[in-house]
């Protein structure tokens, strides 16, 4: 093998140089698909990409595994993993060097695996995802815990830029009263860096139910496929580095919402000076309007 184990499967396939067509095929399915590819022939993974059982280990020995079923393995332990917090901690910690500064590694670390997002997105899946948003007449965003905050980021950020949304983070019975303020011209963003919980399975199924669309972010991209969702747009993966499961999915909220700007700039400008004003009325004075210094 001529690549580390502890490379992440996105980090060898940067590192694997220009790929051909078919190889780019099977290596962009790996990364949508990792817990259908750990259990799959190469007959097959050739069938599902369109190319064939040659090419499917062609492309396993180019990034860097021995063969297929030294890839499989390690998709079989980068899906455990994922399932596991506390191992996912410690292996960002066993990756740090002792003694030689954590934020730098870190820095790196997020740049990585914002490169990652590119490749993951579909174009389709994108406009899909902005048409979702744009189209309707009251967004929810849900997150369970880390995820949570992001979720009412994402709320705060659409009502600023003109579009009725609102947060969920309940879990449980009190999901229940939530959902019940869902209807069909609405739309939901869930968000599931890690794990598509059941909660999360119920908020997408009855989104799909009752005819509203729906929007997941998720690395889960496996467990993505038995759920609901209108849209998915996956995440890459976080688990095999030390940046943070959320770096991923803040940014790119945040180009969503910049697409909605985009769409409707003039609006969106007359709805932050409405804010502004409201500011300044509750502070009693130009709190965000700063005295520049006067010239020579």
């Amino acid at each position: 093998m001529n690549t580390s184990r502890s490379e992440s499967l996105g980090q060898r396939i940067r590192n694997a140089g220009k790929l051909a067509s078919g190889e780019r095929a099977v290596a962009d399915y790996l990364q949508r698909h990792p817990e259908e590819a750990a259990i799959s022939s190469a007959a097959k993974l050739g069938e599902v990409t369109g190319t064939s059982d040659a090419t499917v280990i062609r492309t396993a020995r180019k990034l860097g595994f021995d063969g297929l079923n030294d890839l499989k393995r390690s998709l079989v332990d980068h899906l455990a993993r994922r399932r596991n917090p506390a191992q996912v901690l410690d292996d960002r910690v066993q990756r740090l060097r002792p003694g030689h500064g954590v934020l730098q590694p870190v820095i790196d670390a997020g740049l990585t695996l914002l490169g990652d997002v590119p490749a993951l997105i579909d174009s389709t899946d994108w406009t899909r995802a902005v048409a979702t948003l744009n189209d309707a007449e009251h967004v929810w965003t849900y997150g369970i815990g880390p995820s949570a905050a992001i979720a009412d980021h994402l709320a705060l950020s659409l009502r600023r830029a003109g579009k009725p949304a609102d947060s969920w983070t309940a879990t449980g019975f009190r999901l229940a009263d939530e959902l019940l303020r869902l209807q069909p011209a609405h739309a939901v963003v869930v968000i599931a860096p890690l794990r598509v919980f059941r909660e999360i399975g119920i908020v997408l199924d009855h989104a799909h139910r009752i005819g509203a669309r729906s929007v997941l972010l998720t690395e889960a991209t496996d467990e993505a496929g038995e759920t609901r969702a209108d849209t998915v747009l996956p995440l890459p993966d976080s688990t095999e580095g030390a940046a943070n499961e959320l770096i991923a999915p803040l940014t790119i909220l945040h180009a969503l919402v910049l697409e909605l700007v985009a769409a409707a700039r003039t609006s969106a400008v007359e709805q932050y000076q409405r804010l502004n004003e409201l500011r300044t009325e509750i502070a009693g004075t130009d709190l965000d309007i700063s005295r520049l210094p006067e010239g020579p």
